[in-house]
């Protein structure tokens, strides 16, 4: 077997860069690959209630933004409080939001993320959250972008 090695060196070694090459590839590129999936949530905002992953299925591409815009986090919050009267907002944040299914531009926003209680006192069972929605508001014009709601059964 040794022989064999040292008259084939080349080959062999081809054939290990070219499967080498093809793996480190499908580690990148490939959807379900666990590298793929920490490489598209690096530079996203973090927003309570919701991951990376969860914002992607969502089309959502949320990106930390500094500005001042004329839109206050408590006129997007009240925004909020309006389309869903019986949740409780978790956080607002500033954000450049992209959709991510129709290539649009990025735009200055504020994303809410808000909750409401389950009906009834039965606690909720392990590793379930609650029912949830994160709306996204226009930090300019006050107009709301996007709404995603999440309830539980």
């Amino acid at each position: 077997m040794i022989r064999w090695l040292r008259r084939h060196q080349i080959p062999v070694f081809l054939l290990l860069l070219v499967v080498a090459t093809w793996g480190a590839l499908w580690v990148v590129y490939d959807y379900n690959s666990p590298v793929y999936q920490y490489l598209k949530t690096v530079g996203t905002q973090p927003i309570d209630g919701w991951s990376a992953p969860e914002l992607n299925l969502l089309c959502l591409r949320l990106e930390p933004a500094e500005a001042n815009p004329p839109i206050k986090p408590e006129t997007a919050a009240q925004a909020a409080r309006k389309a869903y009267p019986a949740a409780y907002v978790r956080q607002v944040v500033l954000v450049s939001e992209r959709d991510t299914c129709t290539a649009g531009y990025a735009r200055l926003a504020w994303a809410v993320s808000i909750e409401w209680p389950r009906n009834g006192l039965d606690p909720l069972p392990s590793g379930v959250s609650p029912s949830r929605a994160i709306i996204v508001i226009d930090a300019v014009s006050g107009a709301t972008i996007a709404t995603h709601k999440v309830v539980l059964p």
